[in-house]
C-alpha cells in the first residue's frame, strides 16, 4: 500500500473549547501505516454536500467518509441504522412524529459536540419549514445554479427534501440531544431524512461571524426558535453558500468532520483524508490514510492499478482491458460486478395504435428475446451486464426477489414466442407486417443495435420495427410519431421517484386510477413490509398492463489489489467508499 504524503492542512480548531463528553468505548482499530490509493472521478467543491450546488457525485463521495448518519442503504438495498450516531424512532403515529435521538459523546473532529443545533439546523434546511413559501426558484436561479434571493426571502437551497418536505414543525431537547420531528403525513424515508450535513457552529462563525463556536451553535438555534426572516435569510443563504471548497487554498474550519475519516491535504485534487482520532462511533477507519487520486478516465484508472500506483479504481473495461484485468486477476486482485444504477428498457406508447390494447403490447413484447438481443450488441460483453426482470427493483434485492414471485416478469415476457406472438397478434386483428416506430438516441451504439436486433426477431411474428432514431431524445419524444421508446434510464430508488416515473401513467400515457392509489399510498406509508407490500402490487399492475420491457443493467467492475479488504461495491450511483469504515488490509494488526 502507498504512504500518503504528509501534506496536512491546518491543525484542529478551537482544542482548548473541548466540551464532549465521554464517549462509548470502541475497540481501536487503526493500523499504523496502512493506507490505500482509489481512483476518483471529479473535484471537491462544496463539503455541504446536501445542497444543490454541492450535490455531486464528487462532494456525496466525501460525505460518505467524513459525515455521520442515523442509517443508510446497504449493498443489498436494506436500510443500515447506526445507533452509534444516533437512533430514529417514531414517537407519534398522530401527528406523525419522528425524533432523532443523538448518541452519547458524538462530536466533530475539532472536539465541539453535534448536538440538537445540530440536528434543528438539519431539519429547518431539509425541510425549508421556516422558509418563505410559494418562491419562484426557477426565476431566481442564474447560470450557474445558485440563487438569487431578495433581502427578506429565506430558501436553504437543499438538493432533495425528501419525506422532510412534509415536515411541520420540530420541537428539541437540549439535554437529551435530541429532536422531535412532526410531519403531515407518515414518510417512508423517515430513518435517512435527516442529513447533518453541516456543522452548526461553523456555519454560525461564518454567517453570523460569532468566533466562539458554543455561542455561534447558541445563535444559529435563536435564529431558528424566532424565526426572524431577515436572521434566517442570512443563516439560509450561509447554509447554501458558506460550504464551498477552493481546493487551492482550503480552510481548515470547513473540513470538519463526525464520521470515521476527516480531510487532511488537498494537492492537484487529490484528496487524502486521515482517520478522525475524534470519533468514537462504531464504524471507525481501520486503513489509517485514504486518498481520492483523480483519474482522467477508465484507461487511466486501468493504468494506475497495473503499476501499482493505485489499490482500488471502479471501471468500465472495454474489449481491449482484458488482457490487464487478467494479470490483475492473476496477481490476486478482487473483481466485482454491480449495477451502475442505470437500466435500459423498452417502453410501449399505449394512446395511439397499434399497441392500444394489453393484448397488442404483449404480443409484441412476447415476440422478443432480450438476452439474445443483448448478446447480438455486446457479444462477450454482455456478461457483464445484469439481466433484470423487474419495472420498479434493482436486482440483487430481497424485494427484487419478491417481485419475480408476486408480479411474475420472467413468467410473462421471460423469452421469445413468435408463434403465439402471431397469434396473439391476429386475434386483435392487427396486420402483419405493421409498423411499431421506436425512439432511440442515436448517440447511444447500444440502442442502434438493439433496435436492429428487434427487427429481425419481431419479424418472426409479423412485426415490423421501424428504427426511429434522433439526435434529440427528449425533442423526438414530444411528437406523435413514435410508438416506443428505447432508452437508459435511472433506476429509481426512492418512492419519489417511483411517484415521477408513473403517476398519471408517465411516458405510456396509461392511466390509471388504481395505481396513483397505491402511489398515494406508498409515499404516506411508514412502515416498511407495508411499503413494500404496497409497491409490488404496483409492479404487479404494470406487469399485467405490459407496458415496459426491462432488458439489462450495465455494471461497473471494482477491481482492488489482493490486501485490500472488504471493498464491496453497492450497487446504483452510490459511492464506491459508502463502506470505507469496513475496510482493511490483510494481515495489518490494530495497534494495542
Amino acid at each position: 500500500m502507498h504512504r500518503a504524503r504528509p501534506l496536512a492542512i491546518a491543525g484542529a480548531l478551537v482544542a482548548a473549547l473541548l466540551l464532549s463528553a465521554c464517549g462509548p468505548a470502541t475497540e481501536p482499530r487503526v493500523v499504523p501505516g496502512t493506507s490505500v490509493d482509489v481512483a476518483w472521478t471529479g473535484e471537491l467543491t462544496s463539503v455541504n454536500a446536501a445542497s444543490t450546488t454541492g450535490a455531486t457525485a464528487a462532494n456525496r463521495d466525501l460525505a460518505a467518509m467524513t459525515r455521520g448518519q442515523f442509517a443508510i442503504v446497504d449493498a443489498e438495498g436494506e436500510v443500515l441504522e447506526d445507533p452509534s450516531f444516533g437512533t430514529a424512532s417514531i414517537a407519534s403515529e398522530s401527528p406523525f412524529t419522528v425524533r432523532y435521538d443523538l448518541a452519547d459523546g458524538v462530536r466533530w473532529s475539532d472536539g465541539v459536540p453535534v448536538d440538537a443545533a445540530d440536528l434543528m439546523l438539519a431539519w429547518a434546511a431539509t425541510s425549508n419549514a421556516l422558509s418563505t413559501p410559494e418562491l419562484d426558484l426557477a426565476s431566481l436561479r442564474g447560470l450557474d445554479g445558485t440563487l438569487d434571493l431578495p433581502d427578506e426571502a429565506v430558501w436553504f437551497d437543499v438538493a432533495d427534501a425528501g419525506g422532510l418536505a412534509h415536515s411541520t414543525a420540530a420541537v428539541r431537547d437540549d439535554w437529551a440531544r435530541s429532536i422531535d420531528v412532526a410531519l403531515s403525513q407518515p414518510i417512508p424515508d423517515w430513518q435517512q431524512a435527516l442529513p447533518v450535513a453541516v456543522p452548526a457552529h461553523v456555519l454560525g462563525q461564518r454567517a453570523l461571524g460569532i468566533a466562539d463556536p458554543m455561542e455561534a451553535k447558541q445563535a444559529v438555534l435563536d435564529i431558528i426558535d424566532r424565526a426572524d426572516p431577515l436572521a434566517l435569510h442570512d443563516l439560509a443563504e450561509g447554509w447554501t453558500s458558506e460550504f464551498s471548497v477552493d481546493p487551492l487554498a482550503p480552510q481548515s474550519d470547513l473540513l470538519v468532520s463526525s464520521g470515521p475519516y476527516r480531510i487532511d491535504a488537498i494537492l492537484d485534487g487529490r484528496i487524502e483524508l486521515a482517520a478522525n482520532t475524534s470519533y468514537v462511533g462504531a464504524r471507525g477507519a481501520a486503513i489509517e490514510r485514504f486518498a481520492l487520486q483523480p483519474v482522467a478516465d477508465d484507461a487511466a484508472a486501468l493504468a494506475g492499478l497495473t503499476a501499482g500506483e493505485l489499490d482500488v479504481a471502479a471501471i468500465t473495461p472495454s474489449d481491449e482491458d482484458r488482457a490487464q484485468i487478467r494479470d490483475l486477476e492473476r496477481d490476486d486482485a478482487a473483481i466485482a460486478l454491480a449495477g451502475d444504477g442505470t437500466r435500459w428498457e423498452l417502453v410501449l406508447r399505449t394512446d395511439r395504435a397499434p399497441l392500444q390494447s394489453v393484448e397488442a403490447r404483449a404480443s409484441f413484447f412476447h415476440a422478443l428475446d432480450r438476452g439474445r438481443a443483448t448478446e447480438e450488441v455486446l457479444g462477450e460483453r454482455a456478461q457483464e451486464t445484469t439481466a433484470t426482470d423487474s419495472i420498479l427493483f434493482r436486482s440483487g434485492t430481497r424485494v427484487y426477489e419478491y417481485a419475480l414471485e408476486d408480479a411474475g416478469f420472467g413468467a410473462a415476457f421471460g423469452g421469445a414466442d413468435p408463434e403465439a406472438s402471431a397469434t396473439e397478434r391476429e386475434s386483435m386483428g392487427i396486420d402483419a407486417g405493421t409498423e411499431v416506430c421506436v425512439r432511440y438516441d442515436n448517440d447511444q451504439p447500444f440502442a442502434a443495435g438493439y433496435v436492429e436486433a428487434m427487427r429481425a426477431q419481431a419479424a418472426e411474428a409479423g412485426w415490423a420495427v421501424r428504427d426511429c432514431g434522433v439526435d434529440d431524445l427528449a425533442t423526438g419524444l414530444a411528437d406523435d410519431e413514435w410508438n416506443a421508446v428505447l432508452r437508459l434510464t435511472r433506476t429509481p430508488t426512492t418512492v419519489e421517484q417511483i411517484d415521477q416515473r408513473w403517476r398519471g401513467g408517465g411516458i405510456t400515457a396509461a392511466e390509471s386510477a388504481d395505481r396513483d392509489g397505491l402511489l398515494d399510498e406508498a409515499l404516506a406509508t411508514a412502515d416498511q413490509d407495508a411499503l413494500e407490500s404496497t409497491l409490488l402490487e404496483l409492479e404487479t399492475s404494470l406487469v399485467s398492463d405490459a407496458l415496459v420491457l426491462p432488458i439489462m443493467e450495465p455494471s461497473r467492475m471494482t477491481i482492488a489489489a489482493g490486501e485490500v479488504q472488504g471493498v464491496l461495491p453497492r450497487p446504483g450511483p452510490a459511492s464506491l467508499t459508502w463502506n470505507a469504515w469496513e475496510w482493511g488490509i490483510e494481515s495489518a494488526t490494530p495497534a494495542p
